[in-house]
């Protein structure tokens, strides 16, 4: 039997108040098509090839019946949206939209939608929205007229609930009788977002990363951040205010193949419809501090790596000057005008920027230098985080370090990248035991057990899922020093992803969290603000505790790699009032899918404790592979 002693008396560590949260880049469609709940896919006609060999305006369109459709630029919406559909026909013929990857949509009976266009036309047209298979099978339509706009430009609004439960379906614009018009903006939302919010998110997805507790969130990248051109870079004011005013850009994540099927990304672009704006709504919703991650001038190393010459870089440092006031600034300033606008008079409170992902070498620190000298200057509040480059260790990773010996005082904190093997992590349990607690603080911002080096080959099974919950009792063991820590990337769309594995999955109507989605969340939701002197016996099984804020309550995290069950005995300094235990476990080969999405997840369960009252011993078998959370309730009178 395992003896673990636990001394809540003496305080070894504190731990970072946002220990744990969630990293959101647009990849493997995460964004539109995925969190992004719009349900119309190139919406308003931007698609566009990047090499102008062919033309994608009419991509994720189709015509219904003999309808004349092509594409207009006289007199566009505005300077943003540069295109527009004409249509011309007869009765019940229009205009088909495929959806997200061509896959259409699903919809369940009594669900309403919300639906808005921006239409032009010379004499009144009627025209019928519907949502119907290719054989004409309808679950749901309505009619609507459009008045008579001339030169300009009108939008229609209207809700449609579908009658009936269909799992694929094509929304439908139909005339009702012979006319002509131009069409844009195109958008079919699900009426049910989370929180009920405009323009909001898919709300199981969003309800994926509200039972993450997470205490901040890393937005928008990752390589979207970097671009692979300075067209492509991301630029945030491209993502705010009204949706008719905010451009296309086509998905850095376009010109990868997808890795399991072969396909292409073409159809892989950037609405911007999850813009700052919403971002930083979305972070208050889920009660995250917001970590913006801004461009420092370059493109993404690893491909063509463009340079923004340092004397050049000003357009960019007012970028985040501006995007502070954005965030920050009073409704009377600029910037914050432009929030209240938006309908957030009150500031978003935003305290940390990353400045690029994974940059590395003298390039980019000469270029981290003038924005932190900027930001000091103007905002010596904000904590701004560097980077360590793409990987954890070599040359790159200790030229990093080396330039932060010698400018200790530039950085809050250093954003470390690992996608590793399952062993690597179980051999850098005690990564951070001994990091110099002088230098900036340490991110763990993109890791992922790696099962296999072929990307294609690479399964989130339990086996990984256990080595990462290991690591991070390390990473608590240190969380002084490591502040922040998140796993990457955060969802994959099944069938369409660039890269995996990811930590949720979802199609059109479902969603599943992989065995590493269960081991954040119960490291995230039971997690205290002192980590408390333990020790243990047997050096097989890994463990930390902690302390919660006012001392009562005691969270113990104990992961058992061993392919036998082991017993363990606690032994605490304080009386136990109650206690409820949480177990997660498999066969290392395990995984969830979406047939069967609770393969691996928590089971939960109240300890029974002895009838006269309080104990300060509990004794548990921990069964093979598991990770166990402990939650108790200590009484308030310490012995």
């Amino acid at each position: 039997m395992t003896d673990i002693t636990i001394n809540t008396s003496k305080i070894t560590n504190p731990v970072s108040p946002i220990l744990y949260g969630i990293f959101f880049e647009d990849i493997n469609y995460a964004g539109d098509g995925g969190l992004y709940a719009e349900l119309i896919a190139n919406r308003s006609f931007e698609y566009f090839d990047r090499d102008n060999k062919t033309d994608l305006r009419k991509m994720c369109w189709e015509t219904v019946g003999d309808c004349h459709f092509s594409i207009g630029t006289r007199f566009p919406l505005s300077k943003a949206h540069p295109n527009y559909a004409h249509l011309s026909g007869t009765a019940k013929t229009g205009l088909r939209n495929l959806g997200f990857c061509n896959e259409g949509l699903a919809v369940r009976e009594g669900q309403t939608f919300r639906f808005s266009c921006h239409a032009r036309n010379a004499a009144p047209v009627r025209l019928t929205l519907r949502l119907a298979d290719r054989d004409g099978n309808c679950c749901g339509e309505k009619s609507f007229s459009l008045v008579r706009a001339g030169h300009g430009w009108a939008k229609y609004n209207l809700t449609l609930t579908a009658t009936a439960t269909c799992s694929l379906v094509y929304p439908e614009l139909l005339l009702e009788g012979e006319a002509a018009l131009d069409l844009d903006l195109i958008s079919l939302f699900p009426a049910d977002t989370y929180l009920g919010r405009e323009n909001g998110m898919r709300r199981d997805l969003a309800q994926m990363l509200e039972a993450l507790s997470p205490k901040f969130l890393r937005f928008p990248g990752g390589c979207i951040v970097e671009g692979r051109s300075f067209e492509n870079m991301y630029r945030w004011k491209d993502t705010i205010g009204p949706l008719s005013q905010r451009p296309t850009n086509w998905n850095r994540w376009q010109m990868e193949e997808y890795q399991i099927n072969g396909q292409t990304s073409q159809d892989y672009f950037q609405s911007y419809g999850i813009g700052y704006y919403e971002y930083f709504c979305l972070c208050e919703d889920l009660g995250a501090k917001p970590i913006p991650v801004m461009n420092a001038g370059m493109t993404c190393q690893w491909h063509e790596g463009l340079l923004v010459s340092p004397d050049k870089l000003n357009p960019w440092i007012q970028d985040i000057l501006d995007l502070i006031e954005f965030a920050n600034g009073p409704a009377e300033s600029e910037w914050g005008g432009r929030r209240a606008a938006m309908g957030h008079p009150e500031p978003f409170g935003l305290e940390y920027i990353g400045i690029g992902n994974e940059q590395w070498g003298e390039v980019y620190f000469e270029r981290y230098a003038l924005f932190q000298e900027a930001i000091a200057e103007k905002h010596p509040e904000i904590r701004l985080i560097t980077c360590a480059g793409w990987t954890s260790e070599g040359q790159d990773f200790d030229t990093a370090y080396d330039w932060m010996h010698a400018n200790k005082e530039k950085a809050y904190a250093v954003d470390e990248h690992f996608y590793k093997s399952p062993e690597w992590f179980l051999q850098n349990i005690h990564r951070y035991d001994d990091y110099d607690r002088t230098l900036p603080k340490v991110f763990a911002g993109e890791y992922a057990a790696h099962t296999h080096e072929d990307t294609s080959k690479r399964v989130c099974n339990w086996h990984a899922a256990l080595s990462e919950a290991a690591f991070l009792t390390g990473i608590e063991k240190n969380a002084d020093h490591v502040v922040m820590a998140c796993y990457a990337p955060l969802f994959g769309r099944t069938g369409h992803q660039q890269w995996q594995p990811n930590l949720i999955w979802f199609d059109n109507d479902r969603v599943y969290g992989t065995p590493s989605y269960y081991v954040q969340q119960l490291f995230s939701n039971h997690v205290g603000v002192s980590l408390v002197d333990t020790t243990l016996t047997d050096a097989a099984l890994h463990t930390s505790a902690t302390l919660s804020e006012d001392g009562n309550t005691l969270f113990l995290k104990l992961v058992n790699l061993a392919d036998t069950p082991q017993a363990a005995a606690l032994h605490i300094d304080r009386p136990i009032q109650s206690a409820a235990l949480y177990e997660l476990f498999g066969e290392p080969d395990a995984v969830n899918s979406h047939e069967a999405p609770k393969n691996v997840a928590p089971v939960s369960e109240t300890i029974s404790l002895p009838k006269t009252g309080t104990t300060n011993h509990l004794e548990l078998t921990l069964k093979k592979y598991s990770l166990t959370v402990i939650e108790m309730k200590l009484d308030t009178n310490q012995e």
